[in-house]
């Protein structure tokens, strides 16, 4: 409650002037900055002129968030709550990570399962199974390494029944940049992570990017005319039980240390095997 009340005051203090000054007083993050707004623009009581301010603010710093990291873990679609779920996955990726230095990760969405519309189900027997799926996160997903995600189209059905992701599964090391795509500096490469939700989030044609990490279609694919980064689903979903080629269950890596490559890691009974490095920029 008393955060509660201190996070208000905040945003009820925000302009268009003081983000930095804000945030020096209050000893906070940028990627904490990020989320007062989105908190604050959750608000079902909020102003139309504070909504105008926090949405002007959000626009002006979301893209702002700087990783140094030379390596970064990229993983996608994991959808918690689903039978298809794999919580073996999502632990052998985040392993691998530690072992290999690495220490941010970068997840493009439908980090929950969800519901399907067509169930037939009361509206507390959805919000019963929806929290089961916030539960179940907080029991098995890796909080000791810093995830940066946004949210999917599955993810973007809990705001229907009054759930907010962004007070449930946020902490200091599980960050949620913004529903459907958000804007990251790595090492001087500009890198937009996207995930198509209802309406769909488009690259604004004004901003320069040098790849889009892309999520949504549980495959891997590199599309070279469009620099477009497609990652595979971390669970045995469709289509990745198709084949084996680009459809396996698997996550990325980017690195910045010789240009800007890509690296896809499948899982093969219960294996990690690296089965594919391109370059996607010098």
């Amino acid at each position: 409650m008393k955060k509660d009340l201190e996070y208000k005051e905040i945003i009820s203090k925000l302009t268009l002037d003081n983000f930095y000054i804000l945030k020096e007083n209050y000893k906070l993050k940028h990627t904490e900055m990020l989320g007062l707004l989105d908190y604050g623009l959750h608000d079902k009581n909020i102003t139309k002129e504070r909504k105008e301010v926090l949405e002007t603010l959000k626009c002006k710093y979301q893209f702002s968030l700087i990783i140094n990291e030379s390596k970064i873990g990229i993983i996608s679609d994991t959808h918690i709550g689903s039978e298809l779920a794999s919580p073996f996955y999502i632990k052998k990726s985040y392993d691998f990570f530690k072992d290999n230095n690495i220490d941010k990760v970068l997840h493009l969405g439908d980090i929950l399962d969800g519901f399907d519309e067509r169930d037939v189900f009361t509206k507390n027997e959805l919000i019963t199974k929806l929290y089961k799926q916030i539960t179940l996160f907080h029991d098995i997903f890796p909080l000791n390494m810093t995830t940066y995600a946004i949210l999917g189209n599955h993810d973007t059905k809990f705001k229907q029944l009054g759930i907010d992701l962004y007070k449930e599964l946020s902490s200091r090391t599980f960050i949620i940049l913004g529903p459907g795509g958000a804007y990251i500096n790595c090492s001087d490469y500009k890198l937009f992570m996207e995930h198509q939700v209802t309406p769909s989030i488009l690259v604004p044609p004004h901003y320069n990017y040098d790849v889009i990490l892309q999520g949504h279609s549980h495959l891997f694919k590199f599309k070279e005319n469009r620099n477009v980064f497609k990652i595979g689903s971390c669970s045995n979903l469709q289509p990745n039980y198709y084949n084996f080629d680009n459809c396996a269950p698997g996550f990325a890596v980017i690195s910045t240390i010789d240009g800007l490559m890509g690296e896809i890691y499948n899982f093969k009974e219960d294996a990690i095997i690296h089965t594919l490095s391109l370059k996607i920029k010098d």
